[in-house]
């Protein structure tokens, strides 16, 4: 027993302002058991370190009066040591090596069980492919023999100390960590509904997440993922090009831009996304009536029009039928389910929101003009 266990006992109950009875009631012992640890005459039995680091709110390493700053140092420099070595992009070999030594010391240290699961992960990664014979050409398409990439040993190890790091870490950076590097070898085994199981925890990078673990199975759910992961990058793109774009004559090339590369994606199956296209003529109709360009106003009015028609159009289908599939090259792997796609049909909108508001600073100008009028008409015939 550590003779600086009494101190620590009355240091602590010190700090707390709390008698020797207080404690000596809480832990159902006597007030002169309390006496003679504190005087170092006796020591309290193993049974009542847990009790007794639990009442000072304190870990069993500060009642034995450890140092903890020495240990968090050292696990820092082991840290720093490896992330040294990983930015070198060293062999994963000295990195697995060096963790092996920093768990010796301090066993089940997160930060370190993390990057001894990272290193072996790539160790087993470099492993694989280094392999002859690991995938066959068919159709001139590389596929990968998943069964004799599963069997190349050391793969076990680093998913077993993620998938436990994932169920204690409270850590969100080594889970999220954790989540990428798993997906992306349950995807190089052939074990993609574990994969799949993981991405859906990161709504927001799942597409990138499993079109990169599926990227060399070249079947149809690998080819969903990679469709979807370019679509939700085109969007991601509209927004961010449109937010940084403060001018508006570059704003309005961007969203030319952005048009075409909608269009060269789609084709002419827009789908869904009819009604973002719909809003990107919209907003060039409203850059372009600030700038007094009227029948260039006029024209991305009539697109949007006929991009808010096709949208309802596409509704319609989607409800009626429960599923719609997309017909482009480049998107003919995606599919709308009805029950996940949440939307109302923009020709009301359209009219009532855009065209019909009289006090709207951009369109008011154009209300009497004879193709305005033309356009609110056939809406209303619709």
């Amino acid at each position: 027993m550590n003779i600086k266990i009494g101190a620590k006992i009355k240091s602590l109950r010190k700090r707390d302002g709390v008698t020797q009875e207080k404690l000596a009631d809480a832990l159902g012992v006597t007030a002169q058991a309390v006496s003679k640890w504190e005087s170092e005459i006796g020591y309290p039995d193993l049974e009542y370190l847990t009790p007794i680091a639990n009442f000072f709110n304190v870990t069993i390493d500060e009642l034995f009066g450890h140092d903890l700053d020495e240990k968090q140092r050292k696990i820092d420099d082991y840290c720093a040591r490896y992330d040294d070595l990983y930015r070198k992009w060293s062999p994963a070999e000295e990195r697995v090596e060096l963790m092996r030594q920093a768990l010796a010391e301090f066993p089940a240290n997160e930060r370190l069980l993390f990057r001894l699961a990272q290193a072996l992960w790539y160790k087993w990664n470099d492993t694989w492919r280094s392999c002859d014979r690991i995938g066959v050409t068919i159709d001139g398409k590389y596929r990968r023999n998943l069964n004799k990439i599963r069997s190349v040993p050391g793969w076990e190890e680093p998913s077993r100390i993620m998938e436990e790091l994932l169920l204690t870490s409270v850590d969100d950076s080594i889970r999220y960590e954790c989540t990428q590097l798993l997906i992306y070898l349950y995807g190089t085994i052939g074990e993609k509904q574990r994969a799949v199981e993981l991405a859906e925890h990161y709504p927001d990078s799942k597409n990138d997440f499993l079109s990169t673990a599926f990227r060399y199975s070249y079947d149809d759910e690998a080819d969903m993922y990679s469709q979807r992961l370019m679509v939700d990058g085109l969007d991601h793109l509209n927004h961010q090009i449109y937010q940084q774009a403060k001018d508006n004559t570059v704003k309005l090339k961007a969203l030319e831009k952005l048009l075409d590369m909608y269009g060269f994606i789609f084709g002419d199956d827009y789908g869904f996304y009819h009604v973002v296209v719909h809003g990107i003529y919209l907003a060039a109709a409203e850059i372009q009536l600030s700038q007094s360009n009227f029948d260039e106003a006029f024209d991305s009015l009539e697109r949007a029009f006929e991009h808010a028609e096709a949208f309802d159009r596409y509704l319609d289908k989607l409800r009626s039928s429960g599923e719609y599939c997309y017909t482009s090259p480049l998107t003919c792997k995606l599919k709308d389910k009805s029950e996940g796609v949440h939307a109302v049909k923009q020709l009301p909108q359209f009219l009532d929101v855009v065209l019909m508001d009289k006090n709207d600073v951009y369109y008011n100008k154009l209300h009497d003009d004879p193709r305005f009028v033309s356009l609110v008409d056939r809406i209303k015939e619709i």
